[in-house]
């Protein structure tokens, strides 16, 4: 059954050792994440702003803090008991008192010096009235990873810190308001998948490297950084399809959260045009993003180097890139303190072909 084979641990012959582990409660963040800048994921705005009218304003407002502060808290997530599940979210939650419960989300399983002083710094806020460009700059120093620290962040930080109980007591209302109005129902509709793609990855890990299949059931990541680390925390993720989400910050373990929903299921129930094919045919439909792919298919690439050959400004490649990506049209390699590395994903083209024939024939 996969409630056993969820706690099964596979002994292989190289790092890492591989843990297995599933929980609806990782999608209830994803969930979040995606609702709140659907533009990214190819998501409809008009669904999503639906989705987060649901609530209340000032929980939804909370909920905006929220998911600039914490993005998706994986470590956390995988010390919750299980099921795992919103209601294990909400019960731990409210078993933490209000004061405790941001440092929780967002310091869970780090023990390292860098972290204890940015906990010690961050608990120093309290109390204070305004935003000084002395606080920016430290909270900016204690959050160097690149896109995070920006202004909207560092607000959101700010404003928490200074009253974590409030914040705290709030965000246990917004989480509990949006399972009630929209996630208990979505959590019902996912598990199913979620268990039929980890049984299937489990079964491929028996037979096949692991780099390959993670490789493949990321659309095209490569995770070379799974080689340095211990142990490996594997589970499946229905909102977070074709994307993967991963936490690598320490070595003895690594959190990566695959693609489990299946192909051609959109996340908009009732969707009639296969999400997957129609980022696909956008993504296909601009110049620029033509002329990426065909220097690709020349040679691998970064983006500052395709920057320099395309003549285009380092950030608007990164964003043809990141739309490349979400169709399922380029793969990319992932080295820590490296530059990320894009190849062409011939098989995504032939897949786009393959379901644009399809859908014309109402297959």
């Amino acid at each position: 059954m996969v409630e056993d084979r969820r706690k099964w641990q596979i002994e292989m012959t190289q790092q890492p050792h591989i843990l297995w582990d599933q929980g609806s409660a990782y999608d209830l963040f994803i969930s979040l994440w995606i609702l709140h800048q659907p533009d990214e994921f190819g998501l409809r705005p008009s669904w999503a702003a639906g989705v987060r009218s649901r609530l209340p304003n000032p929980l939804r407002e909370t909920l905006e803090q929220a998911v600039l502060i914490l993005r998706v808290p994986m470590r956390w997530v995988h010390t919750l008991p299980d099921p795992k599940d919103a209601q294990s979210v909400l019960k731990t939650l409210e078993s933490i008192p209000p004061e405790e419960r941001l440092a929780a989300l967002m310091f869970a399983d780090r023990n390292d010096e860098k972290s204890s002083e940015a906990l010690a710094y961050l608990h120093s806020l309290a109390g204070h009235q305004r935003l000084t460009a002395r606080i920016e700059g430290r909270i900016q120093e204690l959050f160097p990873k690149p896109g995070q620290a920006t202004e909207a962040f560092i607000r959101a930080i700010f404003t928490a810190w200074t009253d974590p109980a409030s914040f705290g007591e709030l965000l246990y209302q917004a989480l509990e308001a949006y399972v009630q109005n929209f996630f208990r129902e979505e959590e019902a509709r996912i598990l199913p998948a979620q268990e039929a793609a980890l049984a299937k990855v489990q079964d491929r890990v028996e037979q096949e490297d692991l780099l390959t299949i993670l490789e493949d059931i990321s659309n095209g990541v490569r995770m070379d950084w799974v080689q340095d680390v211990e142990k490996l925390v594997l589970a499946p993720s229905f909102w977070g399809s074709p994307f993967v989400f991963f936490d690598s910050r320490s070595t003895q373990t690594g959190l990566v959260l695959f693609g489990a929903r299946p192909k051609g299921k959109a996340l908009v129930p009732g969707e009639l045009v296969p999400e997957d094919l129609l980022n696909a045919l956008k993504a296909l439909a601009d110049p620029t993003r033509l002329r990426i792919l065909r220097t690709l298919l020349e040679a691998p690439s970064t983006p500052s180097d395709l920057a320099k050959s395309l003549r285009l400004r380092a950030p608007t490649v990164v964003h043809h890139l990141h739309i490349l990506r979400l169709a399922g049209l380029v793969m990319v390699t992932i080295v820590p303190k490296t530059e990320r590395r894009y190849a062409i994903r011939k098989e995504g083209l032939d897949t786009t072909i393959v379901d644009f024939q399809n859908f014309l024939s109402g297959e």
